[in-house]
């Protein structure tokens, strides 16, 4: 039984902006890319500071720090059609955002007011000191939540995390739209 809906962020609920610029670097400087990679991922478990980290990335992206998160701030759209569903799923579903993000860092892309209307629970990875696809990541939310992991379903676009979240007995599905997506977790909430 589907108890509870679990999102990751970046790339299902707000554009990532920062995998795009990722994806130009590595054409051009594979470990530079890298670099930046595992900056972000430092910064995701809580390991540095996460204006710190920006700085550092901003530095090999040759950007000031002005610079980059500016156009972070450019190239992340909150996906409308995708939060207006979430509303409506809450009548019925318990919902969770999960991110690999640094610590506070989703203040800075929602207010109080937006998270709370759209999620029972909000797990950052630099909050919790883990990151997808980890599986005490999941665990860590579906507890919150108050549910078992197996009465979850995840979604993520990336097939890593969706890897990681079936590890622990959730279903997931794969973002890659609004309308696959939405069609998917009908299917899904139909059978189970």
């Amino acid at each position: 039984m589907i108890r509870a809906i679990v999102f990751d962020c970046f790339g299902v609920v707000i554009s990532d902006a920062l995998e795009v610029l990722v994806s130009r670097l590595r054409e051009t400087d594979p470990l530079a890319a890298d670099q930046v990679s595992e900056l972000v991922r430092r910064s995701n478990r809580g390991q540095v500071d996460p204006a710190e980290s920006s700085r550092q990335v901003a530095a090999v992206f040759g950007m000031t720090y002005q610079e980059y998160r500016a156009q972070i701030a450019a190239g992340e759209v909150k996906n409308a059609e995708l939060l207006g569903y979430i509303a409506e799923l809450r009548a019925t579903y318990k919902t969770a955002l999960l991110s690999n993000i640094g610590a506070g860092s989703l203040k800075r892309r929602f207010t109080d007011a937006e998270l709370a209307a759209h999620f029972d629970v909000v797990v950052a990875s630099g909050d919790i000191g883990v990151i997808k696809p980890d599986a005490e990541a999941y665990l860590i939310t579906a507890e919150r939540l108050g549910v078992p992991a197996e009465d979850c379903v995840f979604i993520d676009d990336r097939r890593p995390y969706c890897e990681g979240a079936e590890g622990v007995g959730m279903r997931t599905i794969c973002y890659r739209d609004f309308a696959q997506f939405r069609s998917e977790l009908e299917a899904v909430l139909a059978a189970a």
